[in-house]
Formats: C-alpha cells, structure tokens, sequence
C-alpha cells in the first residue's frame, strides 16, 4: 500500500472537511443574526410587495416591564375640574364629564383653547398624548404616558374626548393608571426596523398595503393581583385596501400579535357565549 498517497488522500479529505464545516458555520450566523438578514432584504421584499412605511431605525430602544392599576378617583381629584359636570363609575374609576361649554380642537387635539382646557381642567392632562380620531364615533383617543411612551390599547390610562359636528368636545370619559411597580429594568430592546422585520416574516403584511405610522409603548394581556403587566411593543398601523389593522411586536422576544384579529375573535366568542333572548342587548361603549 502507497501510504504517502492514502496521508495526501486523507489530509484533502479533512481539508474540504473543514470547508464545508466553515461555510456552514457562517451560513448559520448569518442566519441568527438579525443585522445580516437585515434590513437590505427586508427593503427589497417590501419594495416588491409594494408596502409602503414610514422612516425607521435599525438602534435599539429602551423600555422596561412593570405593573400598575387603575386608580379611583377621589372627590378631592375633581375640585380643580371647571365648567363641567363630572359623575364617577365602575367604582370610581372613570370620570365621565359634561362640558357647560363646548371647547374647540380639531380632529388632532392641535386647537390652543383644548391644549389649555386638556391641561388645566382635566385630571393630570398633560400626562396624556394624542393616539387617533375616531372617525366612526367621532371621538378622539388619547392614552397615558409611563415610563415616557405611551400604553396602548387598554381602557385603563386613557381619555376619550367625544366630538359634535363643528369638531368641539361636548364630553369625555377618562381613567388613570396610578403607581407602577417594576418587575424588570430598562433594557435594550428591537429596533423599528427589527420589529417590522418580525411582522413581515409573520406573515401578516399582505402586498400593497401601507404602514402609516410605527408607535413604541406599552400593552397588557397579563393581570396579576398586584396589578396588571405591562410590556414594551412596537405598534404597526397598518392600511391595506381602505382597511385599517393593527399589529404588536413584543420588543423583548419579537413575538407578534395580530391585533385586529385577536379583538374580532374575542368579539365573536363573547357574542357565542350570550344566551338567545327574544330581546335586543343594549350595547355600551367600553
């Protein structure tokens, strides 16, 4: 046996080995890491299904998790309120006002005299900012600032200011999330960019559909009894033909929830679980 030729034979075999152990090591990081998938490809994808977005950035954010309730609100929280006639529900903790005189805002909150009535006649106003107006109910929305961004989505820690034809608040329903405790600091989190990315990888971004604004905040799905948890998300509104969604990337582990289909189904299974009656249920906004 030729054993000079069988060591070259082996140390080529070993050698393109070592290559093809090379080049999959480098496939697999590339793969892992969201830099390199990134935001070149994303770009070529949505520029072929024709979605549009706004500008987005590849940095991380900070954000953090923690817990808070409702507070109810106490006589003495309404004594500053003027010109308005203010009743409190669900055991104090929502305000429902009557306004004497209708203020002027516009469909943006962006009118001087409702800036000034927001914050100077309403309880701890400036601690909220403008999320949407409601076309439908004619009603705008704005959600409570923690920790600087906002919570989304969630009856507690908002207002929302109803409107008359001549685009003035006639009244408001409000509610307020009070001390919050945190279960886990401040860390770095998803980019924009990252958590579109995770959207589109989901699925759930069909083609010419445009992105019209990306939010980061807070949302709530867990309550415990000390509070309910809050968590960092990124919100993508989505419009895709006249259609308005919703989506929620968790900005620690990129999980994605498809927001107006989670509401629709829980809407359905609510409606499933009401007994027939030969009587019309009257429906109350939430």
């Amino acid at each position: 046996m030729d054993w000079k030729k069988t060591e070259i034979i082996f140390i080529v075999a070993f050698l393109l080995l070592d290559i093809f152990l090379g080049i999959m090591f480098l496939n697999k990081q590339v793969t892992n890491d969201p830099d390199k998938l990134g935001n070149d490809t994303l770009q070529d994808h949505l520029k072929t299904d024709n979605i549009t977005y706004p500008d987005l950035s590849s940095k991380s954010v900070y954000g953090e998790i923690f817990t808070a309730n409702k507070v109810a609100f106490a006589s003495k929280d309404l004594v500053d309120l003027k010109d308005q006639s203010i009743a409190l529900y669900n055991n104090s903790t929502e305000i429902v006002s009557t306004l004497q005189n209708p203020v002027k805002t516009g469909k943006k909150g962006e009118n001087p005299e409702f800036i000034k009535f927001l914050q100077e006649n309403v309880y701890k106003g400036s601690t909220y900012e403008f999320w949407k107006y409601d076309e439908t109910t004619h009603e705008l929305i704005y959600n409570q600032v923690i920790k600087d961004d906002m919570v989304l989505f969630d009856n507690a820690g908002r207002i929302v200011f109803k409107l008359n034809n001549d685009e003035e608040v006639i009244s408001y329903r409000q509610t307020y999330l009070g001390k919050q405790d945190d279960l886990q600091e401040k860390k770095n989190l998803l980019s924009s960019m990252d958590a579109l990315e995770a959207v589109y990888q989901h699925g759930d971004l069909k083609p010419d559909s445009e992105i019209t604004q990306a939010v980061f905040g807070y949302y709530t799905t867990v309550q415990l009894s000390s509070g309910d948890v809050y968590f960092p998300v990124w919100c993508f509104e989505v419009v895709h033909k006249k259609t308005t969604s919703y989506f929620l990337v968790n900005a620690k582990d990129e999980q994605v929830i498809n927001l107006t289909e989670t509401k629709k189904q829980e809407a359905e299974k609510a409606a499933a679980s009401v007994p027939q009656t030969d009587f019309e249920l009257a429906q109350f906004d939430q």
